[in-house]
């Protein structure tokens, strides 16, 4: 066979958009206020000192009434914006040296341009083409990114070879940081994709790439916004007809897009987005429920709200039963001042307990301990921000008792309300393939003590990325399945 055109190992893309362009464009005024308020304790003092970093984004972006509770914020028309295009692509190979690197960029003049593009990428995606078989069945418009994108290196040519052996076993593998694939007999269900991301960290010795689950995903699901979790080119790289559900969004904001609508704009053909507690979603032979997502929202309890209702980092958790399992995965979710995923624990309890497993991020996370360094979070964490300005004055605060995420103590407590039977670890970082996550180790002893306090029977299960948790006809009903999913092209 000639050779095939796909995605190389090391190659990441970026998708900048509108509301991201606001956020890039204040951020050095936060962080200038930020760092500011550790030597001076006083907000609006700090806001002055801030405003003058960048005294013309200020004017424009800004309201500012230093006597008010509300100091300063974004105007209305940035907090929600009517529109927010796509503007660009940034990609490269980063395990190409920094300075023989080729960035690449492509500028979205047009957004009726975007299906042509997912088209590409989906093409590209499959890792079982030729170069030739791609472009004819390309539109000639995007002729061009085909070949910036194989002259940054991000597209390389080599030998047909299958990348992996089909998962013939029923369960959940896991793949990067809060990416899932759940297989049952007949379907495939991919979480929270990030194939070849910027999210993903450079140097990686083996990493799971977009052709390794070719012919595995029947449908796709997203939790929330959060840009470790929602990544316009990984979801481009799967066909537009695949089933995608999503969060649905009341009203659109900058910490919040409309998820359902920038599919949809990409050229995706089945987008879901349902209320709560809706029916399920029947996916091939597995039934999915979408369920609330409470926690990880910018909200402290002395700043227990953000400054309008419609403010909010809008998401799902799902719960997913078939013959085989019955799985609820949580992602960030966790408390928020006025609701908590114990309450829909007890629903699930109520009606699908005893669960075979529970997956969560065991990692707390805290705004009012994320520190003033902003350079280590994504560009969301502005967003966020922005929604409750008061939170300023409490980032670099010890996290206490308050946490918005579930923590070990959150996870073993929602594990105990299920009667889950092993709860699993992830969502908290990138790894090689075959490796733990990073933090995996001290989180699990930690949940561990979390169990035995309650007398929950939960196993904790400490699988590592590639390894799956599958459904075993014979003696226990489920195993850990190590190296399941192998490093390929």
């Amino acid at each position: 066979m000639h050779d095939i055109l796909t995605f190389a190992r090391g190659s990441q893309f970026l998708a900048v958009n509108g509301n991201d362009q606001i956020c890039y464009a204040v951020q050095p005024l936060i962080q200038a206020l930020l760092q500011d308020f550790v030597d001076t304790h006083d907000l609006g003092l700090s806001i002055q000192r801030g405003l003058q970093v960048q005294p013309e984004v200020a004017e424009a972006l800004f309201d500012i009434d230093l006597d008010s509770p509300e100091p300063f914020s974004l105007k209305p028309q940035f907090l929600f914006p009517e529109t927010n295009p796509l503007l660009g692509l940034f990609f490269s190979n980063t395990r190409i040296p920094s300075f023989l690197r080729r960035e690449g960029r492509e500028a979205i003049q047009d957004e009726a341009i975007l299906p042509a593009i997912h088209q590409l990428l989906a093409q590209c995606g499959r890792g079982t083409q030729t170069r030739q078989q791609i472009l004819e069945q390309l539109p000639e418009e995007v002729h061009p990114l085909l070949e910036k994108l194989i002259a940054s290196q991000v597209l390389v040519e080599q030998p047909y070879t299958p990348v992996a052996a089909p998962l013939g076993s029923s369960g959940v593998y896991r793949l990067q940081h809060a990416a899932l694939l759940y297989r049952s007999g007949t379907t495939g269900i991919l979480v929270d994709p990030q194939f070849h991301s910027n999210y993903g960290r450079e140097g990686l010795k083996a990493d799971i790439t977009r052709a390794m689950v070719e012919g595995q995903v029947d449908a796709i699901l997203i939790s929330h916004s959060h840009y470790d979790h929602w990544h316009y080119p990984t979801l481009m790289m799967f066909p537009a007809d695949i089933p995608v559900i999503v969060p649905k969004v009341p009203r659109p904001s900058l910490m919040c897009e409309d998820m359902e609508g920038r599919l949809r704009s990409l050229g995706f053909e089945q987008v879901i987005a349902v209320d709560w507690y809706a029916d399920p979603i029947r996916i091939g032979d597995i039934d999915v429920r979408v369920l609330p997502f409470y926690g990880e929202q910018p909200l402290v309890p002395r700043f227990d709200s953000p400054q309008h209702p419609d403010l909010r980092n809008w998401g799902n958790t799902y719960l997913l039963q078939c013959e085989e399992f019955t799985s609820w995965f949580l992602i960030d979710a966790g408390f928020e001042p006025a609701a908590s995923m114990v309450e829909v624990a007890e629903y699930v309890r109520d009606r699908f307990a005893p669960l075979d497993h529970l997956i969560s991020n065991f990692q707390a996370l805290s705004y009012n301990s994320i520190g003033t360094d902003l350079s280590s979070w994504g560009v969301d964490i502005v967003a966020n921000l922005l929604s409750n300005p008061r939170i300023f004055s409490v980032t670099n605060e010890q996290e206490g008792g308050y946490i918005a995420t579930l923590g070990p103590a959150g996870v073993a407590e929602l594990s105990s309300i299920t009667q889950a039977k092993a709860c699993l670890p992830y969502a908290d970082s990138w790894s090689d393939l075959g490796t733990p996550g990073i933090h995996d180790r001290e989180l699990i002893e930690a949940t561990l003590v979390e169990l035995q306090k309650r007398g929950a029977a939960t196993a904790v299960i400490p699988w590592h990325i590639g390894d799956g948790y599958v459904y075993s006809k014979t003696g226990s009903p489920h195993q850990l399945l190590r190296n399941a999913i192998r490093s390929g092209r």
